[in-house]
């Protein structure tokens, strides 16, 4: 059976407004938080390119509706990139999606009337693009990473850039009446393919809600200024964190920000399920006070990474103290999975190559750590300032 273009179209619009009405009400019933306002945004937007593409009654184009109907869709991208920015506690980024749905609306007025359903249809289809690169490399960014369903997410966007980019190629040189315009990227394949995309980011979007819901990333449950793991919390570390170092900026005292991430989390995870997971990161936790100097400020930055603050008078001696962490650590092992032991990335930061300001120790930290992940994990990285990097 081969389904034509109008009944493919409807049957997109009817799984976009039952997906997202579900979407809406659990979010507005259940836990009304930034993430989810944002992604009903998209889920609202989504159905207004229904609404408007459906408005056109008895094949007759109308040309506001194709307007709306561009903007929308815009917005729609736009706002699942800004929910995964928001889920891993960064701005929303409204003023990229407020920037493009600009530059869309003016493309398909600038073609005009005309131009019929195809106005700004490939202006729309770069945008889509570019917004859907953007939301895939946040889904496998910080939090989100460790995450299976941020990681299908990932790949449901990657899949909308590829299709979105050769759609906006193919139409740009064969044209709408092309022989490969018209056998591949019609508007009845492209109806087929979104219906079974929302699908799939739904339940990746509904699984993410409800991990954020039960408190399942560790990091960010909270016990008054400590996460569930006993040490402090995000903000309650940037705040202590950025203290010390005024302080020791004015005593001219040394400082070492030290990184830890545990390798294999989401593999724990998945092998043993989500009680191992959490027994891991509170093992390390209780490590990690135990072995860091008592003067030292111990944070919890994610679900499986951590920070210590502590004074160091040479980067010789930070790398001692992440060794003597990094032994403490493998004593012994986990009681639901008797079998592991477990290992962490290492990055450090002094203040001596990268000055006493947070943010660009924290940077310097990420880009050690991600340095040892890329090599394999369990090992420890001293990231130099850039002018000793040039000399060594």
């Amino acid at each position: 059976m081969q389904l034509d273009t109008m009944t493919l179209l409807q049957l997109n619009g009817v799984v976009i407004a039952l997906c997202g009405v579900v979407f809406i009400l659990n979010t507005a019933f259940n836990r009304n938080d930034s993430v989810g306002r944002i992604w009903s945004l998209a889920f609202i937007a989504g159905m207004m390119v229904t609404i408007a593409h459906g408005a056109s009654e008895t094949g007759q184009m109308i040309w506001w509706a194709i307007v709306v109907a561009n903007v929308a869709l815009t917005i729609a991208v736009g706002s699942v990139w800004a929910g995964l920015r928001r889920y891993n506690g960064r701005s929303r980024g409204f003023w990229v999606i407020a920037a493009f749905s600009v530059l869309v609306l003016a493309a398909t007025l600038l073609h005009g009337e005309v131009a019929g359903r195809w106005a700004g249809a490939a202006e729309l289809w770069m945008g889509l693009a570019v917004l859907a690169v953007l939301g895939a490399l946040e889904a496998v960014r910080a939090r989100l990473r460790r995450d299976l369903s941020a990681r299908i997410l990932s790949v449901v966007l990657w899949i909308v850039a590829v299709a979105a980019t050769a759609r906006a190629v193919v139409f740009t040189v064969d044209g709408v009446g092309g022989a490969v315009f018209a056998t591949y990227f019609s508007t009845a394949q492209f109806a087929a393919l979104s219906l079974c995309l929302v699908v799939l980011m739904t339940v990746a979007a509904a699984a993410l809600r409800a991990q954020q819901g039960s408190g399942s990333a560790v990091g960010d449950v909270t016990d008054g200024i400590h996460s569930a793991a006993g040490v402090l919390s995000a903000a309650a570390f940037v705040q202590a964190a950025t203290d010390h170092l005024d302080r020791a900026e004015n005593a001219g005292v040394g400082l070492a920000l030290i990184g830890a991430d545990i390798d294999n989390l989401p593999e724990i995870n998945i092998a043993f399920g989500r009680v191992a997971g959490d027994e891991a990161i509170a093992r390390f936790a209780t490590k990690l006070r135990a072995s860091a100097p008592v003067l030292s400020i111990v944070g919890h930055r994610a679900s499986g990474r951590f920070l210590v603050l502590a004074g160091a008078a040479s980067a010789a001696e930070a790398r001692a103290l992440a060794e003597r962490i990094q032994t403490t650590l493998v004593d012994e092992t986990l009681t639901e999975a008797s079998l592991i032991r477990l290992t962490a990335s290492f990055g450090i930061a002094d203040t001596f190559d990268h000055g006493f300001t947070l943010p660009a120790l924290s940077i310097a930290v990420n880009t050690a750590i991600d340095t040892v992940k890329t090599a394999g994990g369990n090992d420890i990285a001293v990231e130099l300032a850039a002018t000793d990097s040039a000399r060594s």
